[in-house]
């Protein structure tokens, strides 16, 4: 019974680190997405206003200029974002993995230890960067970006938390509890990763 549960634990993952391929590409392409539905929408606005007064307006209602320091500082953090991201989504399901692979030898490497800690600095980090990215409001009118917003900071609160686990118990490395919790939490970051995505892509990036 152990053996068919470790077997299909191991599939399982490897199938969540297919998946992620989607929502990482989504991200990738983030800033891209962004400024070319920017462009279009200043060029129609263009288009409907002869003396381009229109499109000036738009631009400056659709993304007020930051002013000062701090501004401009958190506004070029929250840029960082969208490829800070590709950390926590690679190390999170490459920990559990390594840890699936790890208990079936029997013992579990310092480097996996090391994984683990890396995942959760890596997915504070992120989130931070995400809140500088989207403003630091607690509701949006967008229900898509208020779902990738908290479960994000969820996420990072529990990643994190695993990591410090893992940081002061080298012996929870290798725990049945540490195996289960990462592979929920990979379970999760499938989610996020689709609504990270279907922020760029719209909610059917994923029709087949």
């Amino acid at each position: 019974m152990v053996l068919i549960l470790r077997r299909f634990l191991l599939w399982l993952g490897l199938a969540a680190t297919l998946a992620l391929a989607a929502p990482i590409a989504a991200h990738t392409d983030h800033n891209k997405q962004q400024e070319a539905k920017q462009r279009a929408e200043d060029g129609h606005a263009a288009a409907t206003d002869a003396g381009g007064m229109a499109m000036d307006g738009h631009g400056m209602e659709a993304e007020p200029p930051h002013t000062g320091f701090g501004g401009r500082l958190v506004s070029w953090l929250g840029r960082m974002h969208p490829f800070a991201v590709h950390f926590p989504i690679a190390l999170i399901p490459a920990s559990w993995l390594a840890l699936l692979i790890a208990r079936r030898r029997g013992h579990a490497a310092d480097v996996l230890r090391a994984l683990i800690v890396l995942a959760g600095i890596a997915a504070l980090t992120a989130a931070l960067l995400g809140w500088f990215n989207a403003g630091f409001a607690l509701t949006d009118r967008d229900p898509i970006q208020l779902y990738h917003r908290w479960l994000g900071t969820v996420l990072a609160l529990l990643v994190g938390g695993i990591g410090l686990w893992a940081w002061r118990r080298a012996d929870a490395v290798a725990s049945r509890a540490m195996t289960w919790t990462l592979g929920a939490t990979t379970l999760l970051l499938l989610v996020q990763g689709w609504l990270g995505a279907a922020l760029t892509h719209g909610l059917d990036h994923m029709y087949f």
